[in-house]
């Protein structure tokens, strides 16, 4: 089962409602600007605890999640930047001997990042 987790604007959102807050965080208002800092919030399927964030500057953010698994989790990191493309970070399998796991994917955004999703894999 895969279980996409987003948070976009301080708004948790997961699976099908994912479009409205997308469309929500591409609004003209947010163009070239990044999501706020988040609190940390916990996925449905392994239970890890994680926080999403942006770093960087004009040509050249990155977006990331830092995330603590309890047991053993497959899963990756997923940046959709404001011009449209989407990058996903390599696929980790993560435990709690591992503690606080940042992970991100290489690719920057040029104009910044609409959103950051933690997916969980099966």
């Amino acid at each position: 089962m895969r279980t996409t987790i987003r948070r976009v604007r301080g708004a948790l959102v997961a699976g099908g409602l994912g479009l409205a807050a997308t469309a929500m965080a591409a609004s003209p208002a947010s163009a070239g600007s990044t999501p706020a800092p988040t609190a940390s919030f916990v996925t449905p399927v392994y239970g890890m605890t994680c926080s999403t964030g942006v770093t960087g500057s004009l040509g050249a953010y990155n977006g990331y999640a830092t995330c603590y698994t309890p047991n053993v989790a497959k899963w990756k990191v997923r940046v959709d930047c404001t011009a449209g493309f989407t990058y996903d970070s390599i696929i980790v399998y993560t435990s709690s001997a591992d503690g606080w796991y940042t992970l991100g994917p290489s690719p920057t955004c040029y104009w910044g990042v609409n959103g950051v999703s933690v997916i969980e894999l099966p």
